[in-house]
């Protein structure tokens, strides 16, 4: 019997760095669909860039441009970050798929502005929903509880 090969997927993980430990769960639970391959920075790789157009466009960028699609983990403090904002914008720019995904404890409050106008995808943390919104199935948009969300339009292109 062959063995069949997993399709690889390139992805960039925007995120709060404090979510960080959720970032190896999200890939194995997608594992057995994908092998996936990851170009988010991480706060236990460090860099010393401290200028924000430098961190923007010499080390977000190219890892976002490299990534097919851009999944955004929603935690409690997601939204208060400019870079993760940023990302989701940038990805927009880039014609990125934008997925976002509530993390165990997160509610809607906590969904970033960029994500809510722009992103493709909002689902909870469930594998079948998550391989549904990468393969780019029609699925609505959920609130943290899984329960439907009403329809947004999407703005798309008008960043």
């Amino acid at each position: 019997m062959a063995i069949m090969s997993k399709d690889k997927i390139n992805i960039f993980i925007s995120h709060y760095g404090g979510d960080e430990k959720y970032i190896n769960s999200f890939k194995g639970m997608i594992g057995d669909a994908y092998d996936v391959r990851d170009s988010s920075i991480v706060e236990t790789d460090p860099n010393k860039a401290k200028d924000e157009q430098y961190i923007k466009y010499q080390i977000l960028a190219p890892k976002i441009d490299w990534a097919g699609k851009v999944v955004v983990l929603i935690g409690p403090n997601t939204h208060e970050r400019d870079y993760v904002n940023w990302e989701i914008e940038y990805a927009l720019k880039q014609s990125k798929q934008i997925i976002g995904v509530f993390l165990p404890g997160a509610s809607r409050s906590d969904i970033p502005e960029g994500l809510d106008k722009f992103g493709d995808y909002l689902v909870t943390w469930d594998h079948d929903k998550i391989i549904s919104a990468i393969n780019g199935e029609k699925i609505s948009w959920e609130n943290a509880d899984g329960t439907q969300r009403p329809s947004i339009t999407t703005q798309r292109g008008v960043c």
